[in-house]
């Protein structure tokens, strides 16, 4: 199990650093009612990315089952490496001059989201993100594909998942502790990340995927 803990990390970091759930998270959090509205979009996300990693792993033991062949995550793997790949590469065409990065409009208009709307926004940043997706099943597939029992995989799972969620959960829960200090901090963050979100998926697609495919080929 130690092995396929640690081929899903890698992707769960790379989870954990995709910028859209952090800039979301710092706009509740920076907003009136940002406390009530990040709790339950942590909670939404953490729940999401579970059963979203449950799914991929789930089916990816049916297919295996199925077609009895030992090789298919492997390969499956490596299609998806060279896909995160082509994608970061994908991020670095400059941009027409003149253009500043700016928010979705959909995004800018959640910092007054309401609680239960918080809920729903944290399950679309994670449902409506293909790289981050991406991420994901690239991480089912190894966990379904490793002959693991289904505590095994449930507790990969979870900890698939209390490493991606950190970057919510830890700001959330230093706002809670302290907003006077922590507040300003992630205003800054999300600017920050909001005009260089191109750069920083760039660098995570490629090394991402260039370790998916690495781990991949050497199964074969």
């Amino acid at each position: 199990m130690a092995e396929v803990v640690g081929a899903a990390l890698p992707l769960a970091v790379a989870v954990a650093l995709s910028p859209l759930p952090i800039i979301a998270l710092a706009l509740l959090l920076t907003s009136d009612r940002g406390r009530a509205s990040g709790v339950t979009f942590v909670v939404g996300r953490l729940l999401t990315l579970a059963a979203l990693l449950g799914v991929v792993v789930a089916a990816s033991d049916v297919v295996e089952h199925l077609l009895g062949s030992s090789e298919l995550p492997a390969w499956v793997r490596i299609v998806l490496g060279a896909a995160l790949m082509v994608l970061g590469l994908t991020q670095w065409r400059p941009k027409p001059e003149g253009e500043s990065a700016s928010l979705p409009g959909w995004l800018a208009s959640i910092a007054d989201a309401t609680p239960a709307r918080g809920l729903g926004v944290g399950a679309l940043v994670t449902v409506a993100n293909p790289k981050e997706l991406a991420f994901v099943l690239a991480a089912g597939v190894s966990v379904g594909g490793a002959a693991l029992g289904f505590v095994q995989e449930v507790v990969v799972v979870l900890a698939f998942v209390l490493v991606g969620g950190l970057s919510v959960v830890v700001p959330l829960v230093a706002t809670l502790v302290a907003p006077a200090r922590v507040v300003p901090w992630l205003d800054r963050l999300r600017e920050w990340l909001t005009a260089n979100t191109s750069l920083v998926m760039g660098v995570l697609l490629l090394v991402i995927g260039a370790t998916v495919l690495g781990d991949a080929i050497g199964e074969l």
